[in-house]
């Protein structure tokens, strides 16, 4: 538990999900006040959750690390009648640069975001795409969809995107 007037839980999410978005592997960091064997761990905590989530994996680290996820990968599910193409893919790989336009309350930022997508496959039903965490940050799937020339709610729905994997090991404190 953290210290304090209102002690809570220590639990931090590395790179937590998007509201609306759905997760298939994600990370949790939890401090605990006594060691407690893995397999012990995992069985309390899943008796705790909620029916549909699970653990899947349980792992010692050091105390207070500093985990950043290294990649995260997505699906996206396309709707009948989407309009990208191969073509669109290829084209989004073979450009050095994709700017977009985040907006946060009054302020508008211009983010160069190919550099953070390092795989991206349609397979025709759906999108697969791996992006780069870096320390200056990664890019959002919707935003990489909207540079296919995919809209949201036409070629895809935002709140179907599911993240696969984040990957945590090389740069793990």
């Amino acid at each position: 538990m953290s210290e304090g007037h209102n002690p809570r839980p220590r639990v931090s999410f590395p790179m937590a999900l998007s509201v609306g978005l759905t997760g298939l592997s994600e990370v949790a960091d939890v401090g605990l006040s006594e060691w407690v064997r893995p397999a012990q761990f995992q069985a309390r905590l899943t008796a705790e959750l909620p029916e549909g989530i699970g653990v899947v994996s349980v792992e010692i680290t050091q105390p207070h690390p500093s985990h950043q996820p290294t990649e995260l990968a997505y699906r996206v599910p396309l709707l009948p009648g989407h309009s990208l193409t191969d073509r669109s893919v290829q084209e989004f790989l073979a450009r050095l640069s994709v700017i977009v336009r985040r907006s946060r309350e009054d302020e508008v930022k211009e983010v160069e975001i190919r550099q953070f997508v390092k795989a991206l496959r349609c397979d025709g039903s759906s999108v697969q795409m791996l992006l780069r965490c870096t320390e200056s940050g990664t890019a959002r799937p919707e935003e990489v969809m909207e540079a296919l020339g995919c809209r949201d709610g036409t070629d895809y729905v935002k709140s179907r995107i599911e993240r696969t994997h984040v990957d945590l090991s090389s740069r793990a404190g």
